[in-house]
C-alpha cells in the first residue's frame, strides 16, 4: 500500500527540488486517496509516517524521490535533492507549500474531532478518510478547499461510486477567494455527482454546509449555520456570473 502512495507522491512532486516534511505529509494523504480510493480508509498515521520517511530518510522503493539533504531556514526544516543545487525560487515554492500544509496539519485533529462530534451516534472507521455508518453511510475526506480544487476529478469519481454520501470536509479560510473559485468552476459538477462540501471551523469545532445537505435530516440541526449553503448559493451565484 505504501509503495503505491509513494509512487503517486513522487509523481506529484516531479520537478520539485525542495520540500518540507509538512508538505510531504499533506500530499501523502491526498496521494493515498488518489491511488487507493476507498481503500484509503485503511491508510493511517503509521502508513503516513512510513511514506514520509521514504522521501527524507530511507527510500522503501526505487521509484521514491529522495530529498536527502536537510537545511534549516529561519527555524524551518527543508529537504532538497542531493543531485540538484536549490535556488531561491525553489525555496520560495517550498515555503509557500509549507505554510499551507502546516495550517492544515495543525488543524487536522480538530477537524476530525468536529466531524466525529457531528456524526455522534454513527459508527466510524478510518483516519484521513473516514466512513460513518448508521441509518445512512457517509464517506468524509479531510482536506483544504485549494487541494479539493486540484483533486476534484478524484472526488467526483469517488462520489459517483460510493454507496452512500460523499463529503469533502475543508478547513475554513481567512479569505473567501479559494471558495469563490471552487464554487465558480466546480459547484454544479459537485451537485450532479451527489457530493457535498462542508466547511469545518477547527477553533469553534463546528461544521457548516457549503455545497449540499445530508439525506439524514436529523443531522441538519447539527450544523452551526444550517442555512449557510442556501445563502451561499443565492449570493455567490450572482457574484460568479459577475466574474464571468
Amino acid at each position: 500500500m505504501e509503495e503505491r502512495v509513494i509512487e503517486e507522491l513522487s509523481e506529484m512532486l516531479r520537478g520539485r527540488v525542495v520540500v518540507s516534511e509538512e508538505e510531504l505529509r499533506t500530499k501523502a494523504i491526498r496521494s493515498a486517496l488518489r491511488v487507493l480510493g476507498f481503500g484509503a480508509v485503511n491508510f493511517g498515521r503509521e502508513n503516513l509516517n512510513e511514506v514520509v520517511c521514504s522521501f527524507i530518510d530511507c527510500p522503501i522503493t526505487i521509484k521514491s524521490l529522495h530529498f536527502s539533504e536537510k537545511v534549516e531556514v529561519d527555524g524551518i526544516s527543508f529537504y532538497h535533492l542531493h543531485t540538484v543545487k536549490p535556488g531561491r525560487e525553489d525555496f520560495l515554492k517550498a515555503y509557500e507549500e509549507y505554510v499551507n500544509a502546516r495550517s492544515f496539519l495543525e488543524n487536522l485533529e480538530n477537524m476530525i474531532y468536529s466531524l466525529d462530534s457531528f456524526f455522534e451516534g454513527y459508527r466510524s472507521e478510518g483516519a484521513f478518510l473516514k466512513i460513518y455508518s448508521n441509518r445512512n453511510r457517509y464517506s468524509v475526506f479531510f482536506t483544504t478547499i485549494r487541494d479539493a480544487f486540484e483533486d476534484i476529478d478524484v472526488h467526483l469519481d469517488l462520489s459517483s461510486n460510493f454507496n452512500g454520501e460523499y463529503v469533502i470536509a475543508v478547513k475554513v479560510e481567512e479569505k473567501p477567494d479559494e471558495f469563490i473559485k471552487f464554487f465558480k468552476f466546480h459547484s454544479e459538477k459537485v451537485k450532479r455527482a451527489g457530493a457535498k462540501v462542508w466547511v469545518v471551523n477547527p477553533q469553534k469545532k463546528s461544521v457548516d454546509p457549503f455545497i449540499g445537505y445530508p439525506r439524514d435530516l436529523s443531522l441538519i440541526s447539527r450544523f452551526r449555520n444550517p442555512k449557510f449553503a442556501t445563502v451561499i448559493n443565492s449570493l455567490w451565484r450572482t457574484k460568479v456570473e459577475e466574474i464571468d
